[in-house]
């Protein structure tokens, strides 16, 4: 019997044309049925690596009627590091690398999804902000 996919690669551009940028980077919490159990952080089920939570901010003004924020999970040995952030803006811009969606229907009975990508980078023609003292002088 053929395995049907829960997972669909997409591209970074067609989810998000306009971009997305960094809001923080933080463990994934893995869920205990037990109250007062002490907190893990939540290891992937193939590989056993840490999972890390992306949070992030989409681009397009017209996202935000339906919430702007969203989460990606990266698994990783190590903390994910965002890139640079450019020209003074406060959140550093953002392109996922190996991205995924996974629909599913959520508590509501409503279809909803969740993101998983490879790792994050700056989006190609984008320039992070050089550290005071590696400016250029116009002189």
């Amino acid at each position: 019997m053929p395995v049907i996919p829960t997972r669909f690669a997409v591209e970074f551009g067609e989810v998000f044309p306009l971009g997305a940028f960094v809001l923080g980077v933080e463990p994934a919490m893995a869920f205990s049925e037990t109250a007062g159990a002490p907190k893990q952080q939540e290891r992937d089920k193939e590989s056993g690596r840490l999972v890390w939570v992306v949070r992030a901010l989409d681009a397009n003004e017209e996202a935000a009627r339906f919430g702007a924020e969203f989460k990606v999970k990266i698994v990783a040995d190590h903390q994910p590091v965002p890139p640079p952030k450019a020209g003074g803006f406060p959140f550093a811009a953002v392109e996922f690398e190996g991205l995924t969606v996974t629909p599913y229907a959520n508590s509501k009975g409503r279809i909803a999804h969740s993101f998983r990508a490879a790792g994050m980078r700056t989006p190609a023609g984008a320039r992070a902000s050089k550290p005071a003292g590696e400016q250029k002088s116009a002189a």
